[in-house]
């Protein structure tokens, strides 16, 4: 068997960026359409305003331990009004 043709295993579970490259996140509260799954699913990094129940982004820069679910927050977002950049486990898996 060729040994070059061996896949190298992915690391299983969330994958923590190399430091200089953290996940940044952005809400447009314009498209924001107040659901709430966001402050569900990732309440340490977003709430809602109790004025209008749109998305509020308390942590733009969320520590590794958030990850996996500030992503799941982002994907499950009906309005599609979270934006992640510079995430290291996106990259990876796409």
């Amino acid at each position: 068997m060729n040994r070059s043709a061996i896949a190298t295993p992915r690391p299983i579970g969330p994958v923590a960026g190399p430091e200089g490259n953290p996940m940044e996140l952005r809400a447009d509260r314009e498209r924001c359409i107040g659901s709430g799954m966001c402050a569900l699913i990732a309440p340490a990094v977003f709430d809602q305003d109790d004025a209008d129940g749109r998305v509020l982004l308390l942590d733009p820069a969320p520590p590794a331990p958030h990850h996996p679910a500030t992503r799941e927050a982002a994907h499950s977002c009906p309005a599609a009004a979270i934006t992640l950049s510079n995430d290291y486990h996106e990259q990876e898996t796409r």
